[in-house]
């Protein structure tokens, strides 16, 4: 079955034509610099080059890369030395990636593009790590978190950044990420992210998704002043005496934070202010209890609450819990950076080369992820038995063989839509099943631990690295044993 003229290409070429237009503005061209004099003489790689060839990188070595870049912008005769690359790389600045990645959002929702849930954008927030290449200067920059085995310097084995991400489940693409010091905590870096991201999601309908590291009076008193809904994974601890008096699994609480409880709220004066004014909130809470059978055939059980201000005449608690679920395509999204992407392979042991390396990742990330929910939406569409998704590893690979680069760097945008509309042909030979979430939905009932393993097995064997829905083995695990 053919989707000729189904997909949005004509939109896609032009978003990605627009994208075009902002790497090669004046306003880019000095966020890029370090140095006033960086970027301002004519060469051959100048800073969208620089910029273009850190999004596209895909080969094993230095010198392939720049065989192939040259070569796919038609240029080879002009093609630059390891030496002079390293130079080049060096002069840009990190912080025009966080711009770039904010600019590729706001160009993107204001096009007929995204796609909602029930009128609804799913934002979720998530952290992670991201190895950084090992030197003394990259340990001092990065840092290091101490522990039992970390007592001081010459204790690092490697070194890591604290990254993380605000991030589109239902459009595929993040639309803030950040690089921090490793010791550095989640919760000033989602703060930092919706302070970033209020401009470009002004006027939109947003569900806030997160896990439990996130469910402080700070974080829902600062949604609450966005008017933000949300659902967040709880902690045991968390309004513990107001949990322990609910008659039901799904009420309604009030908090109240008092004089001293305000003195912890340290990144958001707005949540500050309003709960000054408002001292009292209501949470919805919803718990669920889970059973398991471990390998030895011992049940356990596992309560599990959520927080949400969602009301219950418009999302169940099951639905809720649906919602929350789909906070896990960030997940599959920061697997997808690290295995397909390679995000951590790095091309310069230099610190501010490998936040170049891990920030234009995550652009071309974006730019294969509004493709993929584009096609996947599209998929959906098809009345089959079976439920099928783009394999997103093949889909990272017909990017960058069709010559991807080329189009969007020349501003080609019927061309664009050509190579949108051709691997659209290709689709059913890329496409793979999705795999059946009747389970997660069984969980009450006793599930054998050594059937999570089999289909950890299975997945690893036929689905590593391709995209699945959210509600999968992993997503079993995490309700069961975290």
């Amino acid at each position: 079955m053919m989707m000729n003229n189904v997909v949005k290409s004509s939109e896609l070429s032009q978003l990605f034509c627009y994208f075009n237009s902002v790497i090669q503005s004046d306003i880019v061209n000095m966020l890029c610099r370090k140095r006033k004099k960086d970027f301002t003489r004519n060469r051959n790689m100048n800073f969208y080059s620089v910029i273009y060839y850190f999004i596209f990188r895909n080969k094993t070595t230095t010198n392939a890369e720049l065989t192939h870049f040259y070569s796919s912008i038609d240029k080879f005769e002009k093609r630059i030395s390891k030496q002079a690359l390293n130079k080049a790389i060096k002069k840009l600045n990190p912080n025009v990636f966080t711009y770039l990645i904010n600019q590729f959002a706001s160009i993107y929702y204001a096009s007929s593009l995204p796609k909602k849930y029930r009128d609804y954008l799913l934002i979720a927030e998530d952290g992670t790590y991201m190895e950084i290449p090992y030197n003394v200067y990259n340990i001092n920059d990065f840092q290091f978190c101490m522990n039992q085995h970390v007592h001081d310097i010459f204790d690092v084995k490697k070194v890591q950044s604290k990254a993380g991400g605000l991030y589109d489940v239902t459009n595929g693409l993040f639309i803030d990420f950040s690089l921090k010091p490793a010791p550095y905590s989640e919760t000033p870096l989602a703060f930092a992210h919706l302070y970033r991201t209020k401009k470009i999601l002004k006027n939109q309908k947003i569900i806030y998704l997160a896990d439990r590291y996130y469910g402080s009076a700070e974080i829902i008193s600062h949604l609450e002043f966005l008017k933000y809904n949300y659902v967040i994974r709880g902690k045991s601890n968390f309004y513990k005496k107001q949990v322990a008096l609910m008659q039901s699994d799904d009420e309604w609480i009030e908090v109240e934070v008092d004089d001293k409880w305000l003195k912890r709220f340290r990144f958001s004066l707005e949540a500050k202010e309003l709960r000054k004014e408002k001292p009292i909130f209501k949470i919805r809470v919803i718990k669920r209890t889970y059973k398991y059978t471990d390998i030895n055939h011992d049940i356990h059980c596992e309560n599990l609450i959520y927080f949400t201000n969602l009301s219950k005449e418009e999302f169940s608690a099951d639905e809720v819990i649906e919602l929350y679920s789909k906070r896990w395509d960030i997940e599959v999204s920061y697997k997808t950076m690290k295995t397909t992407q390679e995000i951590e392979r790095h091309i310069s042991l230099n610190g501010d080369v490998a936040r170049n390396d891990i920030y234009a990742k995550v652009l071309f990330h974006n730019i294969v992820g509004v493709l993929r929910k584009e096609i996947n939406h599209e998929l959906e569409k098809r009345k089959t038995e079976k439920k099928y998704v783009v394999n997103i590893t093949q889909l990272h690979v017909i990017v960058h063989e069709i010559n991807f680069l080329n189009c969007m760097m020349y501003n080609l945008k019927e061309k664009i839509k050509k190579k949108i509309d051709s691997i659209m042909k290709i689709i059913d030979k890329i496409k793979v099943p999705v795999l059946m979430h009747v389970l997660y939905y069984s969980l009450s009932a006793p599930v054998s631990f050594l059937l999570i393993l089999y289909l950890d097995f299975l997945y690893q064997i036929f689905f590593a690295n391709t995209y699945m829905l959210p509600l999968e083995n992993q997503q079993l695990r995490e309700c069961l044993l975290i």
